[in-house]
């Protein structure tokens, strides 16, 4: 009870109260000092959450939500990394290097081929993944391919 010893500690320090555990001001503090602990507590809670290299629960739910990202590593890390290379994309990544930094945004590992003839990208995915990731995955890399050329996720 952090609050409770600070609070005590700065009234006893004007000389005007002396706090013993039987008195009324004791009782006053340590209610006031549950309430302010929980609210502290809460509030370091979002303020973890706000950034992503320190999120662990909802503030990385509603990112990857935002973003419609799903991540292959369902790790913390893996989260946070897929996140963290998901909003590093910019429009400058309408290139094969951009490919791969959405790919890495979803920690999917692979590699891409080009069918010129077709018009097709190909990309190789390495991971196991289910078909409604892979098509999510899809829709969102399906933005940084040329629009004459198609996509394909095997």
């Amino acid at each position: 009870m952090a609050e409770f010893e600070l609070m005590k500690k700065h009234l006893e320090d004007t000389g005007l109260y002396d706090i013993e555990p039987s008195g009324i001001v004791y009782a006053e503090l340590k209610a006031y000092a549950e309430g302010l602990d929980i609210f502290f507590d809460e509030a370091d809670e979002l303020i973890r959450e706000c950034f992503i290299p320190t999120a662990e629960s909802f503030g990385l739910e509603l990112r990857e939500a935002l973003l419609q990202r799903v991540s292959l590593l369902n790790t913390l890390e893996g989260r946070r990394n897929a996140l963290i290379k998901a909003f590093s994309i910019s429009s400058e990544d309408f290139t094969s290097e951009g490919m791969t930094k959405v790919a890495e945004s979803f920690n999917a590992s692979g590699y891409f081929s080009y069918d010129m003839t077709q018009h097709k990208v190909t990309f190789n995915c390495l991971n196991s993944i289910s078909s409604s990731d892979k098509q999510l995955m899809k829709a969102q890399m399906e933005r940084y391919i040329p629009a004459w050329s198609s996509l394909e996720i095997i």
